[in-house]
């Protein structure tokens, strides 16, 4: 069984209050670097909880990141269990 590191968590709640971002807005809003950003997304694509989309329309092309329908469930669940840790403390 897979467990979220701390970093997914901080892609996935990230992504949660923002429709679609850039790889570049997604390290500023983990205040993290490249590569643990990158490997996060990369496993997260792999369980599909997030998904790329390459907008076309203009010059560069840009690649945005977003959750999916079960992403959006998995943050869900995360920010309960948040919740429940808060109000127990």
């Amino acid at each position: 069984m897979e467990y979220l590191t701390e970093m997914q968590q901080r892609v996935l709640l990230a992504l949660y209050d923002n429709d679609k971002v850039t790889l570049r807005k997604l390290i500023e809003l983990t205040k993290s670097s490249t590569a643990p950003v990158n490997n996060a997304v990369r496993s997260l694509k792999e369980w599909g909880l997030v998904e790329e989309i390459e907008e076309t329309g203009g010059f560069p092309k840009r690649r945005y990141i977003k959750l999916t329908e079960k992403g959006k469930r998995v943050v869900e669940k995360l920010k309960e269990l948040y919740s429940l840790i808060e109000a127990s403390s």
